[in-house]
C-alpha cells in the first residue's frame, strides 16, 4: 500500500505499526542496557519543523518556505530571496538598492557561502573559497580567567589593529584620482591537512584530516602577537528562524558551568551583546554563539563578509591602518539614511528586513524513514551514546514570537546552542565573548544527511575537516570524549545504525 509513496509517509504509516503493535516498540528500545534509555518515537519526529517543515523533499537545494507560509510572507521571502542570491557591486553604480561592495570583502553574494541554503563549496588545497573564512581575536593564554569571567590583560586589544576581526581576501576595483591605488585585499589562506589514523575497537581503520592554515600575501604586516586565527565554515542556514524563536528560558534551564549534577556536560551560554537593545543577551547564532539574534547574525556577515553596512553595523570594517580602505569608503556614494541610525547605510532597513525574513521562513526538510529497523536501533545508539546531553532533541517555541508561523511550534533540532569544550584538537585557542578557545556552539543536527545530495558535497565541524558524519564524531573531544569513545566501541552495524539515525532526522 505504501511501496510507492515518498519515504515521509512510509516512516508515518510504520510509525502507525508501531503504536498498534507496543511489544515491538519495547523489543527495539529495550536493544541494550545503558543509563541514557530512548524515548518511543513520536510522530511529530517526522516533522522535525512543525508546521515550517517542507512538504516535500527538495533534492537540489534547501531554499524553500516551510509549509505554513503563505500570501505576503512567500512574496516577502522570494524578495528577500533575490537579495540572497545576486551579487552585489560597488558604488557607485546604476544599480542603486545592490551596490556598495566592499571595499575590502570575502565575497559578492550570501549563496556563495550557503550553497543552496547549506554550507558553501570547501576549498581544496591551493585554492580559496568565500565559504571558509579566517576570524581573528585575542588568543586563550593572553587573557586571565576567575571563576568563569573573562578579563582582557592589560593593554591587549581584542582584535587585530592592522586586519580588524577577520581577513577580507579581496578589495574592489576603484579606480578615482584621489586614490593612490585600488584598495588591496588584506591576504591569502594558504590551507593544508595531515593524515591522522586511528582503529575502531574492532580493528576496523579510519583516517582523518587535520587541517593546517597560514596567512599569506599579507598586505598590512604581521598579525599582532596577541592575536590568533581561527578558520569558520559557513553553516547550514535552513531552520534558523525556529532557533530564533526558542526561549530564552528554556535554553538557560540546560545550563551547568560546573556541571553540579556531575554528568560530564558542562553547557554554557555566551554572554553577548544584542546591538538592537544594548543589553547583554545569550548567544545563539555563529559556531561559538556571537549573535543573539538572526537579524543580528545577518547584519554582521552583511559587513563583515560582503562590506554592505546597514543600521546594525554601520561602519566599513577598515582599520585604522588600512588608509586606502578608509579613503574609498568616503569616496562611494553613501546610498541610504537609515531611520534608526543618523549615518548612511548601503542596505535600506525595508530590504535589510526582508532578508532577515528570508532566513527566518526558510522550511526544515522533513525527517526521512526513522522508523526502519536500522534507523530505530541508530537512535536508540544516539541516546545510549549521551549525545542528546548537548544534542538536544526538541523545543517548544515561545507562543508569543512575533513571527506567528515561528511561534508555538514543536520542533527536533538537536541542538542546545550551547558552549562546550570539544577538546584540544578542535581547539582554535581564540577567545570569543565569554567562549574561550575550546568552546564551541552546538550545531543542529536536522537536515545534514541531505547535504550530499542536495550539494554535492558533504562537510561538518567548524572547519569543515571532517568529510563524513563519523569523522565529525571521531573529533569529538573535551566533554564530548566519553560519546566519542562510545562511539569508537560500538561494532560496524552499529556504526552504520547510528548514521542512519543521524541522516534520516
Amino acid at each position: 500500500m505504501i511501496k510507492n509513496k515518498p519515504a515521509f509517509y512510509q516512516s508515518a504509516a510504520r510509525i502507525k505499526l508501531l503504536t498498534k503493535y507496543p511489544l515491538f516498540i519495547v523489543a527495539v528500545f529495550t536493544f541494550g542496557c545503558s543509563e541514557h534509555k530512548a524515548p518511543d518515537l513520536q510522530q511529530s519526529e517526522l516533522a522535525p519543523g512543525g508546521t515550517m517543515t517542507v512538504k516535500r523533499l527538495k533534492r537540489q537545494s534547501y531554499i524553500h518556505p516551510g509549509a505554513a507560509v503563505t500570501g505576503m510572507q512567500k512574496l516577502n521571502f522570494w524578495t528577500g530571496f533575490s537579495f540572497f542570491r545576486d551579487p552585489w557591486v560597488a558604488s557607485p553604480s546604476s544599480t542603486k538598492s545592490r551596490d556598495g561592495l566592499g571595499p575590502l570583502f570575502n565575497t559578492r553574494s550570501c549563496i556563495s557561502c550557503h550553497d543552496a541554503g547549506s554550507r558553501g563549496p570547501m576549498p581544496a588545497v591551493g585554492e580559496s573559497m568565500p565559504s571558509l573564512v579566517i576570524k581573528l581575536g585575542l588568543r586563550d593564554h593572553f587573557r586571565n580567567i576567575s571563576d568563569h569571567t573573562p578579563v582582557l590583560a592589560e593593554g591587549l586589544s581584542l582584535v587585530d589593529p592592522n586586519y580588524g576581526d577577520q581577513i577580507q581576501p579581496r578589495g574592489i576595483l576603484f579606480r578615482h584620482p584621489k586614490l593612490e591605488y585600488a584598495p588591496k585585499g588584506e591576504a591569502l589562506l594558504e590551507l593544508s591537512y595531515q593524515a591522522v589514523s586511528g582503529y575502531y575497537s574492532d580493528g576496523t581503520a579510519y583516517e582523518l584530516s587535520q587541517p593546517k592554515y597560514q596567512l599569506t600575501n599579507m598586505a598590512y604586516g604581521d598579525l599582532a602577537p596577541h592575536i590568533g586565527m581561527t578558520p569558520r565554515f559557513a553553516p547550514n542556514i535552513f531552520g534558523a528562524g525556529l532557533l530564533d524563536a526558542i526561549q530564552v528560558d528554556d535554553l538557560l534551564a540546560q545550563e551547568d558551568i560546573n556541571d553540579n549534577n556531575q554528568d560530564g556536560i558542562s553547557a554554557k551560554y555566551n554572554r553577548v551583546l544584542n546591538i538592537a537593545t544594548g543589553k547583554i543577551d545569550i548567544g545563539r547564532f555563529s559556531l561559538k554563539a556571537k549573535h543573539p539574534t538572526l537579524a543580528q547574525q545577518v547584519g554582521a556577515a552583511f559587513r563583515n563578509d560582503i562590506g554592505i553596512t546597514n543600521s546594525l553595523f554601520p561602519t566599513e570594517s577598515c582599520t585604522e591602518s588600512q588608509v586606502i580602505c578608509q579613503k574609498t569608503a568616503l569616496l562611494g556614494e553613501p546610498l541610504i539614511e537609515t531611520l534608526h541610525q543618523q549615518v548612511p547605510v548601503e542596505i535600506s532597513d525595508k530590504l535589510f528586513a526582508l532578508v532577515v525574513s528570508f532566513n527566518q521562513l526558510l522550511g526544515v526538510p522533513p525527517a526521512r524513514n526513522l522508523a526502519q529497523e536500522e534507523v530505530l536501533k541508530g537512535r536508540e545508539h544516539f541516546y545510549q551514546m549521551g549525545c542528546q546531553q548537548c544534542h538536544t532533541p526538541s523545543y517548544r517555541t515561545d507562543k508569543n514570537y512575533p513571527v506567528e508561523v515561528l511561534a508555538n511550534q514543536l520542533i527536533w533540532p538537536y541542538t542546545d546552542l550551547a558552549l562546550h569544550d570539544m577538546g584540544e584538537k578542535l581547539a582554535d585557542n581564540v577567545v570569543e565573548d565569554d567562549a574561550n578557545g575550546q568552546e564551541w556552539r552546538t550545531p543542529p543536527l536536522w537536515g545534514i544527511g541531505l547535504q550530499k545530495s542536495t550539494t554535492k558535497q558533504q562537510r561538518f565541524l567548524h572547519d569543515g575537516r571532517a568529510h563524513s558524519i563519523s569523522e565529525a564524531i571521531l573529533w569529538h573531544g573535551g566533554e564530548a570524549e566519553a560519546a566519542q569513545r562510545k562511539f569508537t566501541q560500538l561494532t560496524s552495524s552499529q556504526r552504520k545504525n547510528l548514521i542512519k539515525f543521524l541522516k534520516a532526522i
